[in-house]
Protein backbone atom coordinates (compact mmCIF):
# COMPACT_ATOMS: atom_id res chain seq x y z
CA UNK A 1 0.00 0.00 0.00
CA UNK A 2 1.24 3.21 -1.14
CA UNK A 3 2.85 5.60 1.89
CA UNK A 4 1.41 8.97 1.34
CA UNK A 5 4.22 10.86 3.52
CA UNK A 6 6.59 9.96 0.28
CA UNK A 7 6.69 10.54 -3.35
CA UNK A 8 4.81 13.23 -5.42
CA UNK A 9 2.81 15.25 -2.74
CA UNK A 10 1.33 19.09 -2.82
CA UNK A 11 3.91 20.37 -1.91
CA UNK A 12 6.72 18.83 -4.27
CA UNK A 13 8.18 15.37 -4.48
CA UNK A 14 9.74 13.88 -0.93
CA UNK A 15 12.26 11.55 -1.06
CA UNK A 16 12.35 8.52 1.52
CA UNK A 17 15.25 8.71 3.80
CA UNK A 18 17.75 5.51 4.22
CA UNK A 19 16.61 4.90 7.94
CA UNK A 20 13.06 5.36 7.11
CA UNK A 21 13.51 2.57 4.18
CA UNK A 22 16.13 0.45 6.50
CA UNK A 23 13.27 0.41 9.43
CA UNK A 24 10.63 -0.80 7.02
CA UNK A 25 12.51 -3.55 5.63
CA UNK A 26 13.45 -4.62 9.25
CA UNK A 27 9.59 -4.30 10.14
CA UNK A 28 8.72 -6.36 7.05
CA UNK A 29 10.94 -8.70 7.07
CA UNK A 30 10.31 -9.70 10.65
CA UNK A 31 6.74 -10.60 8.88
CA UNK A 32 7.84 -13.73 7.45
CA UNK A 33 6.52 -17.04 8.01
CA UNK A 34 7.83 -20.64 7.80
CA UNK A 35 4.78 -22.31 6.22
CA UNK A 36 6.18 -25.79 7.59
CA UNK A 37 6.95 -24.88 10.79
CA UNK A 38 4.99 -21.32 11.72
CA UNK A 39 7.73 -20.24 13.26
CA UNK A 40 8.78 -16.39 12.80
CA UNK A 41 12.90 -17.09 11.51
CA UNK A 42 13.96 -12.99 10.89
CA UNK A 43 11.63 -11.75 14.34
CA UNK A 44 14.70 -11.21 16.61
CA UNK A 45 17.38 -9.92 13.87
CA UNK A 46 20.08 -7.72 14.98
CA UNK A 47 22.88 -5.19 13.54
CA UNK A 48 24.92 -7.90 13.53
CA UNK A 49 23.68 -10.45 11.51
CA UNK A 50 23.64 -12.05 7.87
CA UNK A 51 20.25 -10.90 7.36
CA UNK A 52 20.45 -7.37 8.88
CA UNK A 53 23.69 -6.78 6.44
CA UNK A 54 21.57 -7.95 3.61
CA UNK A 55 18.72 -5.60 4.37
CA UNK A 56 21.27 -2.77 4.87
CA UNK A 57 22.67 -3.43 0.97
CA UNK A 58 18.82 -3.46 -0.50
CA UNK A 59 17.98 -0.27 1.62
CA UNK A 60 20.72 1.75 -0.12
CA UNK A 61 20.19 0.41 -3.18
CA UNK A 62 16.56 1.50 -2.60
CA UNK A 63 17.98 4.83 -1.22
CA UNK A 64 19.34 5.33 -4.46
CA UNK A 65 16.26 4.84 -6.38
CA UNK A 66 14.44 7.73 -4.09
CA UNK A 67 17.04 10.05 -5.12
CA UNK A 68 17.30 8.99 -8.58
CA UNK A 69 13.42 10.02 -8.58
CA UNK A 70 14.00 13.31 -6.54
CA UNK A 71 16.13 14.03 -9.35
CA UNK A 72 14.16 13.62 -11.99
CA UNK A 73 11.50 15.62 -10.22
CA UNK A 74 13.62 18.35 -10.08
CA UNK A 75 13.84 18.41 -14.08
CA UNK A 76 10.41 19.43 -14.17
CA UNK A 77 10.97 22.93 -12.03
CA UNK A 78 12.67 25.71 -14.31
CA UNK A 79 13.93 27.25 -10.89
CA UNK A 80 16.22 24.13 -10.44
CA UNK A 81 16.35 22.04 -13.04
CA UNK A 82 19.82 21.43 -14.71
CA UNK A 83 21.47 20.35 -18.13
CA UNK A 84 19.70 18.26 -20.38
CA UNK A 85 16.51 18.69 -18.30
CA UNK A 86 16.90 22.49 -18.28
CA UNK A 87 17.82 22.73 -22.15
CA UNK A 88 14.70 20.74 -22.65
CA UNK A 89 12.27 22.93 -19.87
CA UNK A 90 13.35 26.50 -22.12
CA UNK A 91 12.59 25.09 -25.35
CA UNK A 92 8.62 25.76 -24.14
CA UNK A 93 9.96 29.73 -24.27
CA UNK A 94 11.42 29.01 -27.78
CA UNK A 95 14.72 29.22 -26.25
CA UNK A 96 17.67 27.08 -27.20
CA UNK A 97 20.83 26.64 -24.56
CA UNK A 98 23.67 28.52 -27.00
CA UNK A 99 26.30 25.81 -27.99
CA UNK A 100 29.80 28.04 -27.56
CA UNK A 101 31.78 28.31 -30.38
CA UNK A 102 36.02 27.96 -30.87
CA UNK A 103 38.59 31.08 -31.06
CA UNK A 104 39.63 31.97 -34.31
CA UNK A 105 42.95 33.43 -35.03
CA UNK A 106 45.02 34.57 -37.96
CA UNK A 107 48.85 33.28 -38.27
CA UNK A 108 51.79 34.00 -39.92
CA UNK A 109 53.12 31.38 -41.48
CA UNK A 110 56.68 30.97 -43.14
CA UNK A 111 58.82 28.03 -45.57
CA UNK A 112 59.58 27.46 -49.28
CA UNK A 113 57.62 29.29 -51.54
CA UNK A 114 55.04 27.19 -53.25
CA UNK A 115 54.55 24.92 -50.58
CA UNK A 116 50.81 23.84 -49.52
CA UNK A 117 49.58 23.99 -46.28
CA UNK A 118 46.31 22.15 -46.56
CA UNK A 119 43.02 22.68 -44.62
CA UNK A 120 42.92 21.13 -41.28
CA UNK A 121 47.07 21.10 -40.12
CA UNK A 122 47.53 21.76 -36.86
CA UNK A 123 49.63 24.67 -35.30
CA UNK A 124 49.51 24.68 -31.16
CA UNK A 125 51.58 25.98 -28.25
CA UNK A 126 54.88 24.75 -26.96
CA UNK A 127 53.03 22.76 -24.58
CA UNK A 128 50.49 20.83 -26.74
CA UNK A 129 47.99 22.45 -24.50
CA UNK A 130 45.87 23.70 -27.55
CA UNK A 131 45.53 22.72 -31.15
CA UNK A 132 44.40 25.11 -33.67
CA UNK A 133 43.32 23.91 -37.33
CA UNK A 134 44.04 25.76 -40.60
CA UNK A 135 40.23 26.85 -42.18
CA UNK A 136 41.06 26.73 -45.77
CA UNK A 137 44.08 25.42 -47.79
CA UNK A 138 47.11 27.88 -47.70
CA UNK A 139 50.23 28.55 -50.13
CA UNK A 140 53.21 30.09 -48.93
CA UNK A 141 53.35 33.31 -51.46
CA UNK A 142 57.28 34.13 -53.30
CA UNK A 143 58.26 36.27 -50.21
CA UNK A 144 58.65 33.02 -48.15
CA UNK A 145 55.24 33.75 -46.35
CA UNK A 146 51.31 33.48 -46.22
CA UNK A 147 48.67 34.66 -43.52
CA UNK A 148 46.07 32.21 -42.79
CA UNK A 149 43.19 31.99 -40.01
CA UNK A 150 42.99 28.76 -37.93
CA UNK A 151 40.15 27.81 -35.56
CA UNK A 152 40.66 25.91 -32.16
CA UNK A 153 40.20 22.51 -32.00
CA UNK A 154 38.07 23.26 -28.64
CA UNK A 155 35.02 25.43 -27.94
CA UNK A 156 36.33 28.03 -25.01
CA UNK A 157 37.24 31.70 -24.75
CA UNK A 158 40.59 31.26 -25.05
CA UNK A 159 42.85 34.25 -26.27
CA UNK A 160 45.96 33.04 -26.86
CA UNK A 161 48.73 35.76 -26.63
CA UNK A 162 50.59 36.83 -29.66
CA UNK A 163 53.34 34.73 -30.85
CA UNK A 164 52.85 31.92 -28.07
CA UNK A 165 50.89 29.99 -31.28
CA UNK A 166 54.33 29.23 -32.50
CA UNK A 167 54.53 24.99 -33.56
CA UNK A 168 53.98 23.35 -36.11
CA UNK A 169 52.02 20.00 -35.12
CA UNK A 170 50.97 18.98 -38.56
CA UNK A 171 54.63 18.27 -40.15
CA UNK A 172 54.65 19.41 -43.77
CA UNK A 173 58.05 19.37 -45.87
CA UNK A 174 58.73 23.11 -46.96
CA UNK A 175 56.27 24.83 -43.73
CA UNK A 176 59.43 26.30 -41.14
CA UNK A 177 57.38 28.06 -38.70
CA UNK A 178 54.02 29.75 -37.44
CA UNK A 179 53.08 32.75 -34.95
CA UNK A 180 49.83 34.16 -34.30
CA UNK A 181 49.33 37.44 -35.04
CA UNK A 182 46.08 38.38 -33.80
CA UNK A 183 42.45 37.09 -32.76
CA UNK A 184 40.23 37.12 -35.38
CA UNK A 185 37.51 36.14 -32.93
CA UNK A 186 37.61 34.85 -29.25
CA UNK A 187 35.17 31.92 -28.70
CA UNK A 188 32.63 31.22 -25.98
CA UNK A 189 32.08 28.69 -23.39
CA UNK A 190 28.75 27.06 -23.80
CA UNK A 191 26.18 28.59 -22.58
CA UNK A 192 25.74 27.80 -18.06
CA UNK A 193 22.78 26.38 -16.17
CA UNK A 194 22.34 29.74 -14.36
CA UNK A 195 23.31 32.04 -17.51
CA UNK A 196 20.42 30.28 -19.24
CA UNK A 197 17.75 30.13 -16.35
CA UNK A 198 18.61 34.16 -16.36
CA UNK A 199 18.08 34.30 -20.27
CA UNK A 200 14.62 31.72 -19.33
CA UNK A 201 13.32 34.40 -16.38
CA UNK A 202 13.88 37.50 -19.00
CA UNK A 203 12.06 35.75 -21.70
CA UNK A 204 9.23 34.68 -19.47
CA UNK A 205 9.37 38.03 -17.37
CA UNK A 206 8.74 40.27 -20.37
CA UNK A 207 5.78 39.55 -21.01
CA UNK A 208 4.29 41.33 -18.52
CA UNK A 209 6.43 44.61 -19.87
CA UNK A 210 5.42 47.00 -23.08
CA UNK A 211 3.79 44.41 -25.41
CA UNK A 212 7.06 45.48 -28.20
CA UNK A 213 9.44 44.69 -26.00
CA UNK A 214 7.66 41.07 -25.79
CA UNK A 215 7.69 41.08 -29.55
CA UNK A 216 11.33 41.88 -29.34
CA UNK A 217 11.97 38.75 -27.11
CA UNK A 218 10.06 36.33 -28.96
CA UNK A 219 11.27 37.22 -32.22
CA UNK A 220 15.30 37.20 -30.69
CA UNK A 221 15.32 33.75 -29.48
CA UNK A 222 14.20 32.50 -32.76
CA UNK A 223 16.76 30.33 -34.06
CA UNK A 224 18.78 31.93 -36.67
CA UNK A 225 18.00 35.22 -35.98
CA UNK A 226 21.33 37.84 -35.90
CA UNK A 227 19.31 40.90 -35.99
CA UNK A 228 15.63 42.73 -34.03
CA UNK A 229 14.49 45.45 -33.81
CA UNK A 230 11.00 46.67 -33.37
CA UNK A 231 9.43 50.33 -34.45
CA UNK A 232 5.75 51.53 -33.78
CA UNK A 233 4.03 54.25 -34.76
CA UNK A 234 3.14 56.04 -31.14
CA UNK A 235 2.00 59.28 -32.54
CA UNK A 236 -1.68 60.11 -33.40
CA UNK A 237 -1.14 60.27 -37.42
CA UNK A 238 -2.14 57.82 -39.68
CA UNK A 239 1.75 57.19 -40.36
CA UNK A 240 4.74 58.02 -39.24
CA UNK A 241 7.99 59.37 -40.62
CA UNK A 242 8.93 55.68 -41.53
CA UNK A 243 5.46 55.14 -42.89
CA UNK A 244 4.12 52.80 -40.31
CA UNK A 245 0.28 52.90 -39.90
CA UNK A 246 -1.18 53.73 -36.84
CA UNK A 247 -0.79 51.90 -33.94
CA UNK A 248 1.51 49.48 -35.89
CA UNK A 249 4.50 47.52 -35.33
CA UNK A 250 7.20 47.14 -37.84
CA UNK A 251 10.03 44.21 -36.81
CA UNK A 252 13.40 44.86 -39.00
CA UNK A 253 14.98 41.41 -39.23
CA UNK A 254 18.23 39.80 -40.29
CA UNK A 255 18.27 35.82 -39.99
CA UNK A 256 16.02 32.79 -39.37
CA UNK A 257 12.73 31.37 -41.17
CA UNK A 258 10.02 33.63 -42.51
CA UNK A 259 7.55 30.98 -40.96
CA UNK A 260 9.31 31.09 -37.53
CA UNK A 261 9.52 34.54 -36.83
CA UNK A 262 6.23 35.38 -38.17
CA UNK A 263 5.20 32.57 -35.42
CA UNK A 264 6.90 34.53 -33.03
CA UNK A 265 5.31 37.97 -33.91
CA UNK A 266 1.99 36.14 -33.68
CA UNK A 267 1.96 34.38 -30.08
CA UNK A 268 2.60 38.05 -28.58
CA UNK A 269 1.07 40.78 -30.18
CA UNK A 270 -2.08 41.73 -30.27
CA UNK A 271 -4.87 40.31 -32.30
CA UNK A 272 -5.30 43.98 -33.70
CA UNK A 273 -1.66 44.55 -34.61
CA UNK A 274 -0.52 42.44 -37.67
CA UNK A 275 2.72 44.24 -38.56
CA UNK A 276 4.14 46.18 -41.37
CA UNK A 277 6.72 45.35 -43.67
CA UNK A 278 7.74 43.84 -47.21
CA UNK A 279 7.65 40.35 -45.60
CA UNK A 280 4.04 38.35 -45.10
CA UNK A 281 3.31 35.52 -43.58
CA UNK A 282 -0.02 34.04 -43.75
CA UNK A 283 -1.19 32.61 -40.35
CA UNK A 284 -3.96 30.65 -38.60
CA UNK A 285 -5.16 31.00 -35.42
CA UNK A 286 -6.98 28.04 -33.26
CA UNK A 287 -10.30 28.87 -34.87
CA UNK A 288 -9.46 28.75 -38.24
CA UNK A 289 -9.07 32.50 -39.02
CA UNK A 290 -6.53 33.81 -41.09
CA UNK A 291 -4.09 36.61 -40.10
CA UNK A 292 -1.79 38.36 -42.82
CA UNK A 293 1.66 38.79 -40.33
CA UNK A 294 4.38 41.00 -41.84
CA UNK A 295 7.69 42.04 -40.91
CA UNK A 296 10.48 43.83 -42.62
CA UNK A 297 13.64 42.46 -44.19
CA UNK A 298 16.26 45.24 -44.64
CA UNK A 299 16.96 45.95 -48.28
CA UNK A 300 21.02 45.40 -49.06
CA UNK A 301 22.91 48.23 -49.41
CA UNK A 302 26.29 47.53 -51.63
CA UNK A 303 28.58 48.97 -50.08
CA UNK A 304 32.46 49.58 -51.85
CA UNK A 305 35.66 50.15 -50.69
CA UNK A 306 38.77 51.33 -52.20
CA UNK A 307 42.12 51.03 -50.20
CA UNK A 308 45.52 52.38 -51.23
CA UNK A 309 48.37 50.48 -48.96
CA UNK A 310 52.35 50.46 -49.33
CA UNK A 311 54.83 47.94 -48.10
CA UNK A 312 56.65 48.95 -44.62
CA UNK A 313 58.13 45.72 -43.90
CA UNK A 314 58.91 43.04 -46.60
CA UNK A 315 59.42 40.72 -43.61
CA UNK A 316 56.10 40.43 -42.00
CA UNK A 317 54.10 41.78 -45.11
CA UNK A 318 52.02 38.24 -46.02
CA UNK A 319 51.77 37.53 -50.06
CA UNK A 320 47.95 36.96 -49.44
CA UNK A 321 47.58 40.54 -48.55
CA UNK A 322 44.47 41.45 -50.80
CA UNK A 323 42.99 38.05 -49.52
CA UNK A 324 43.22 39.41 -45.25
CA UNK A 325 42.20 42.78 -45.94
CA UNK A 326 39.12 42.35 -48.01
CA UNK A 327 38.04 39.51 -45.45
CA UNK A 328 39.04 41.35 -42.78
CA UNK A 329 36.60 44.35 -43.47
CA UNK A 330 34.14 41.68 -44.43
CA UNK A 331 34.00 40.22 -40.61
CA UNK A 332 33.87 43.51 -39.15
CA UNK A 333 31.07 44.76 -40.64
CA UNK A 334 29.20 41.86 -39.60
CA UNK A 335 26.61 42.57 -37.03
CA UNK A 336 26.76 40.31 -33.83
CA UNK A 337 23.39 40.27 -32.06
CA UNK A 338 25.60 39.33 -28.34
CA UNK A 339 28.11 42.11 -28.42
CA UNK A 340 26.52 44.36 -30.67
CA UNK A 341 29.29 44.86 -32.95
CA UNK A 342 29.68 45.73 -36.74
CA UNK A 343 27.17 47.54 -38.38
CA UNK A 344 23.26 47.23 -37.82
CA UNK A 345 20.25 48.33 -39.97
CA UNK A 346 20.22 51.42 -40.20
CA UNK A 347 23.54 52.31 -38.60
CA UNK A 348 25.74 54.81 -40.91
CA UNK A 349 28.23 53.92 -42.21
CA UNK A 350 31.31 55.53 -40.89
CA UNK A 351 34.06 55.67 -43.18
CA UNK A 352 36.74 56.13 -40.50
CA UNK A 353 35.67 52.54 -38.87
CA UNK A 354 37.11 50.72 -41.40
CA UNK A 355 40.65 51.67 -40.74
CA UNK A 356 40.34 49.17 -37.94
CA UNK A 357 39.70 45.91 -39.79
CA UNK A 358 42.29 46.75 -42.34
CA UNK A 359 45.21 47.58 -40.13
CA UNK A 360 44.34 44.10 -38.01
CA UNK A 361 44.08 42.69 -41.49
CA UNK A 362 48.01 41.22 -41.13
CA UNK A 363 51.35 43.35 -40.81
CA UNK A 364 54.13 44.87 -42.27
CA UNK A 365 52.18 47.84 -44.46
CA UNK A 366 50.09 51.45 -43.74
CA UNK A 367 47.09 52.85 -45.35
CA UNK A 368 47.81 55.59 -48.09
CA UNK A 369 44.02 56.09 -48.63
CA UNK A 370 41.00 54.66 -48.27
CA UNK A 371 37.73 55.81 -50.12
CA UNK A 372 34.29 54.33 -49.65
CA UNK A 373 30.39 54.78 -51.78
CA UNK A 374 27.55 53.33 -53.01
CA UNK A 375 29.49 52.11 -56.55
CA UNK A 376 32.92 51.56 -57.96
CA UNK A 377 32.87 54.69 -59.90
CA UNK A 378 31.72 56.95 -56.88
CA UNK A 379 33.60 56.93 -54.21
CA UNK A 380 35.12 59.52 -51.80
CA UNK A 381 36.46 60.24 -48.06
CA UNK A 382 32.65 60.49 -46.97
CA UNK A 383 30.25 58.78 -44.29
CA UNK A 384 27.13 56.80 -46.14
CA UNK A 385 23.90 57.09 -44.29
CA UNK A 386 21.45 53.80 -44.05
CA UNK A 387 17.69 54.32 -43.35
CA UNK A 388 15.98 52.17 -41.32
CA UNK A 389 14.80 49.26 -43.19
CA UNK A 390 18.09 49.10 -44.98
CA UNK A 391 21.33 47.68 -44.07
CA UNK A 392 24.69 47.94 -45.30
CA UNK A 393 26.97 44.86 -46.82
CA UNK A 394 29.87 44.23 -47.35
CA UNK A 395 31.46 41.47 -50.46
CA UNK A 396 34.73 41.18 -51.24
CA UNK A 397 34.16 41.60 -54.33
CA UNK A 398 33.24 44.70 -54.00
CA UNK A 399 36.65 45.53 -52.51
CA UNK A 400 39.38 46.88 -53.90
CA UNK A 401 43.01 46.75 -52.46
CA UNK A 402 45.80 48.62 -54.28
CA UNK A 403 49.56 48.15 -53.57
CA UNK A 404 51.09 52.01 -54.19
CA UNK A 405 54.92 52.67 -53.80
Amino acid sequence: MANSEYGMLPQGFVPKRLVDINNDLLERIQTIQDPKTGDYPFENVTGDTIVSQLVGIFSNALSECWEAAYDASIQFNPLYNTGAGQSGTVQLNGIVRKPGSATIITCLCKGTAGTLIQQGSLVGDRLGTYSFAAMSNLVIGSNGTVSGRFQCAAKGAFDPALGSINTIQTATAGWYSVSNTRTDSVGSNEETDDELRKRQQLSTSLTSYRQIEAIYASIVAVDGVTYCRCYQNATTNPQDERGIPYKEVSVVVIGGENEAIANAFFMRAPVTIQGYGNTIVPLKDLQGHTYNISFMRPTEVPIFVKVDIKVTDSLVFPSNYEELIKQSIVDYSLYDISSNTGFPPGTTVVRTRLFTPINDACEGFSIVNMTIGLSSESQAKVDIPIAWNEASVFKADNITVTLVD
